[in-house]
């Protein structure tokens, strides 16, 4: 969950008491039901943006913290098998493939 929701729930909630529960003349000089809620619209604006900024950090996936070892990015595992298949398939089409050559694969485990 986004941090920035709680603050802007607090500004939400202050706006609302000074534009509902407070009077309009409680403070001579100053309209607290219309400070109230000019107050309480930056909160939902604020709740907004905290929301639709939530929603992107949800794409990024999973905190490499709380990832099983040994698990890697799904991009990352299709790029190793893409990349195991193009070695087979030089290593088929070397008609001059030499299995023990120094630096094949078995000598390299």
């Amino acid at each position: 969950m986004n941090t920035r929701i709680g603050p802007a729930l607090v500004v939400i909630a202050i706006g609302a008491i000074f534009a509902f529960a407070v009077s309009a003349t409680a403070i001579p000089g100053i309209n607290l039901n219309v400070a109230g809620i000019i107050v309480l619209l930056v909160g939902i604006i604020a709740l907004v943006l905290a929301l639709r900024g939530g929603r992107f950090a949800t794409i990024r996936g999973v905190s490499p913290w709380l990832r099983p070892p040994g698990h890697d990015d799904p991009r990352v595992d299709q790029l190793k098998r893409d990349a195991a298949a193009d070695d087979a398939s030089i290593e088929q089409d070397d008609a001059y493939f030499d299995q023990s050559a120094p630096g094949n694969r078995q000598n390299n485990l």
